[in-house]
């Protein structure tokens, strides 16, 4: 019987080829989820992204964010919001911390499905 799968990586870090140039810590949105870049790349080389985790990021500042909140990549204003009614917000996590409503700060973001 011919093998159906072969493995190749687990999952949590995959390699892509990136589309512009990117920083580690920077933010890629990509169909219906995001990554974070692990090591700086320039547009074309191929990078490490986490698909994966738990990771502490800007949120906007007008909304509050609860604890288990589902959060959304505005790649825009480059923050987290709890918005996903802008037609370009891509589903980033939930929530594993909170933020009090018109406050300034980071929220920590489970990424991944």
């Amino acid at each position: 019987m011919a093998k159906e799968a072969t493995r190749v990586q687990d999952g949590d870090t995959v390699s892509y080829t990136a589309g512009a140039a990117y920083s580690v810590g920077d933010i890629v949105p990509l169909v219906d989820r995001v990554g974070v870049i692990l090591n700086d790349v320039a547009s074309g080389g191929v990078v490490s992204l986490a698909l994966e985790g738990a990771w502490e990021i800007t949120a906007a500042t007008a909304g509050a964010v609860t604890f288990g909140a589902l959060l959304y990549w505005d790649d825009t204003n480059k923050v987290v919001t709890t918005d996903s009614d802008t037609g370009s917000n891509i589903f980033a996590g939930i929530a594993i911390t909170t933020k009090a409503v018109s406050t300034a700060g980071n929220v920590v973001v489970r990424i991944g499905r």
